[in-house]
């Protein structure tokens, strides 16, 4: 019985001891070292500005065109889009990103289906854009 418990604290110390070094390894990668590390659930201001685009549509669809893509249906009686909110009131679908001039943005932000509905309630399935402009 005693070495069953030896071993038993060995594996125990190995495990531990494995689960310290993944750690450590995981920290040092997550650091700021490598270069700049973009948030991909924001746009700001700088970053469309030098992107040149001159509407949130095409900065959108350049830089994180991941947010314009629908996956599959979420309603078998009615069709869902994608929904974009300006200053917190709903403009419609991504076409309206069309109708705002990048100068005029202080950050796009993307909001998965289960966050937009969490916000706004059914009908967001898709997601949401949510625009933010300057004072």
């Amino acid at each position: 019985m005693k070495t069953s418990s030896g071993l038993f604290r060995a594996v125990l110390l190995a495990t531990a001891l494995a689960s310290a070094a993944f750690g450590t390894a995981a920290c040092a990668s997550g650091g700021s070292g490598g270069g700049t590390r973009t948030d991909q659930r924001t746009l700001s201001a700088e970053e469309m500005q030098a992107s040149g685009y001159q509407d949130a549509f095409s900065a959108v669809q350049a830089l994180r065109p991941q947010w314009l893509w629908t996956r599959g249906t979420t309603s078998i009686n009615q069709a869902e889009s994608i929904k974009v909110y300006l200053d917190g009131s709903l403009m419609g679908g991504v076409d309206q990103l069309r109708q705002i001039p990048v100068r005029s943005i202080a950050t796009i932000r993307h909001l998965d289906g289960l966050e937009a509905t969490n916000r706004w309630g059914l009908d967001h399935g898709l997601g949401a854009i949510m625009v933010s402009t300057r004072d």
